[in-house]
């Protein structure tokens, strides 16, 4: 993968995703329309990302030497959201730099995709809060959570 994107993933599926959590859309969530407030949908991909940076091993909170920053955020709304409902986090690695990670997440409800979200990450030094490279091993860990390549038939 290095520093390449992989070739684009369909966003909107489900086996585009690799490591998945779970939230579940609260009263307060929604809006005076009825639906889910567009502000909840980053809490929600916060929780996927949580959950993804704790099944790849990477360092939650500062009781570490490293840690990792959100540092870019994309959301796309794809359809309506109501209370109550379940909603299922997807995520998966579409770059690694030398110390960003970028995820693609989908948010679904049932089979229907709801939203999708890119974001970029970055592991930072606690002690010097500069960028830190990425290690091998967390390499090599997050290259088994990667999308797959594009529906072109092309390889990350």
């Amino acid at each position: 993968m290095g520093s390449e994107d992989a070739a684009s993933p369909d966003v909107t599926r489900r086996q585009t995703y690799r490591i998945w959590g779970q939230e579940t859309v609260r009263f307060s969530d929604t809006d005076a329309y009825g639906h889910v407030n567009n502000t909840s949908y980053a809490a929600y991909l916060e929780t996927g990302r949580t959950t993804f940076a704790r099944a790849c091993g990477l360092p939650v909170g500062l009781k570490h030497d490293m840690h990792i920053v959100l540092a870019r955020v994309e959301i796309d709304y794809r359809a309506e959201v109501h209370w109550p409902a379940v909603l299922d986090l997807g995520s998966a690695v579409v770059r690694l730099g030398r110390s960003s990670i970028t995820l693609i997440q989908g948010i679904f409800v049932g089979e229907l995709c709801v939203a999708t979200g890119r974001e970029v990450l970055v592991m930072v030094d606690v002690a010097s809060r500069r960028p830190a490279a990425l290690t091998e091993a967390l390499r090599e860990r997050l290259m088994r959570h990667a999308a797959p390549a594009g529906q072109d038939g092309s390889t990350s």
